[in-house]
């Protein structure tokens, strides 16, 4: 863990954990705050459709929601509008990919944290998360437009 990139960030997410825990979020584990720095807060048994399960947090705070079935699972993960990183943890990697196919994301990650990253991969997500991937190539994509520029040098009759 380490600093929030600025206050604002620090604030934002100052703001999520006491908006959560008016609206009743069960806290498991309090974080604190120096400065930018906020060390994690955990809450538990969170409400899959409450502000702070619907919210792209970017900050140390994590939702903890359960549910009764892998079906459901899914199911409460796609219900959102949001769909930047998802993980999945599992003893059965063959049922991990097969969940992690039906997930609305545009990363999943078996075993593994959401932030996982690497430069030569496509990162970015679905739904209202992110615009196109980063990474190269993909990058290229979305900064540049491909254009054809021709040009004649000598005289060229045309069929018409």
């Amino acid at each position: 863990m380490g600093p929030l990139i600025n206050e604002e960030q620090a604030d934002k997410a100052s703001k999520i954990i006491e908006d959560a825990k008016n609206a009743g979020a069960k806290v498991a584990l309090e974080g604190s705050r120096d400065g930018n720095l906020l060390t994690p807060t955990v809450f538990i048994d969170v409400d899959n459709g409450s502000e702070l399960a619907q919210t792209e947090l970017f900050s140390p705070i994590a939702t903890i929601i359960k549910a009764e079935s892998d079906d459901k699972a899914i199911e409460m993960a796609n219900d959102t509008p949001y769909g930047l990183s998802s993980a999945i943890f599992t003893e059965d990697l063959t049922e991990g990919e097969e969940l992690a196919r039906q997930v609305e994301s545009g990363m999943t990650h078996i075993n593994d944290q959401t932030v996982n990253d690497h430069p030569t991969v496509p990162f970015g997500g679905a739904k209202e998360s992110g615009l196109g991937r980063f990474g190269n190539p993909w990058i290229v994509e979305e900064f540049t437009m491909t254009k054809w520029v021709s040009i004649q040098k000598e005289y060229r009759e045309y069929p018409f």
